[in-house]
């Protein structure tokens, strides 16, 4: 393989890397910002519960007697496709609304109620086999808990999403990296064609191969160097050829005159 080719191999394969680096780190940034925005989306869900369970107790009413809770989390449901269910339960573990209708009045797992024991803040959260369960606290005016409000989120949405992004990125990036290293090959082989114009126009002029030079050849470079050293190197061969000749005629001449 000629440097040429070997240049523009290097510099192609160059190209096609920075092309999947580049669609990693946005691959990256996208996922990034998928997560935040479930994060956002499922705290502004359980700010917006909380704070209306809250309001019914500051009027008196007990977690049982809320009659708008149930169409609040069912429509909470509704608007984000990724929540599985949502659950609220008063602080003995006991379900009074959940949008799994048969579940209302039965206790919820021995899981829920250990990670709100162990929980450092408010808010609490668990990780279940294809799920994460995120929970908050339900306070009476007097600072104490009444209940918790848990929200159930899928991770087959955030799963299909990041296979979907992914399908998308990796062809895109192979027809950007294939388009790439086309036209980085075309580009660099373009510019060390120019580059090398002189030389090759230094390397047929010593070489002697009959070709004129390259007309873009400044009278000053190194095509007319090169000519001068071409032209002293036949004179020097021919003044060599001729003291040969010479040193020949000599030795012929002695043989011919020498004594028998």
């Amino acid at each position: 393989m000629s440097p040429a080719s070997r240049t523009v191999l290097a510099l192609s394969l160059l190209t096609l890397l920075g092309v999947v680096l580049s669609a990693l780190l946005i691959y990256g940034a996208l996922d990034r910002l998928r997560v935040r925005a479930v994060e956002a989306n499922t705290d502004f869900v359980l700010t917006e519960l909380r704070e209306a369970m809250e309001a019914s107790a500051s009027l008196g009413l007990a977690l049982r007697d809320v009659p708008i809770a149930q169409d609040l989390i069912e429509r909470a449901r509704i608007n984000s496709p990724g929540i599985l269910a949502v659950e609220i339960f008063d602080s003995t573990g006991l379900s009074h609304y959940n949008t799994d209708r048969g579940s209302i009045g039965e206790p919820v797992t021995g899981d829920w109620l250990e990670a709100i024991r162990l929980r450092d803040e408010r808010r609490w959260r668990l990780e279940q086999l294809g799920a994460l369960v995120v929970g908050d606290e339900i306070r009476n005016d007097f600072g104490e808990p009444v209940g918790y409000v848990a929200i159930t989120l899928s991770d087959d949405a955030g799963s299909a999403l990041d296979s979907e992004l992914l399908t998308t990125l990796t062809t895109r990036g192979a027809l950007f990296g294939l388009a790439g290293m086309l036209a980085a090959g075309f580009v660099v082989a373009g510019l060390f064609k120019t580059a090398t114009r002189d030389l090759r126009a230094v390397a047929r002029e010593l070489s002697g191969d009959g070709q004129p030079p390259a007309a873009s050849a400044a009278p000053d470079g190194l095509v007319p160097a090169a000519t001068e050293v071409r032209q002293t190197i036949a004179a020097t061969i021919k003044v060599v050829d001729a003291v040969a000749a010479e040193v020949r005629a000599l030795d012929k001449d002695e043989e011919t005159h020498a004594p028998s």
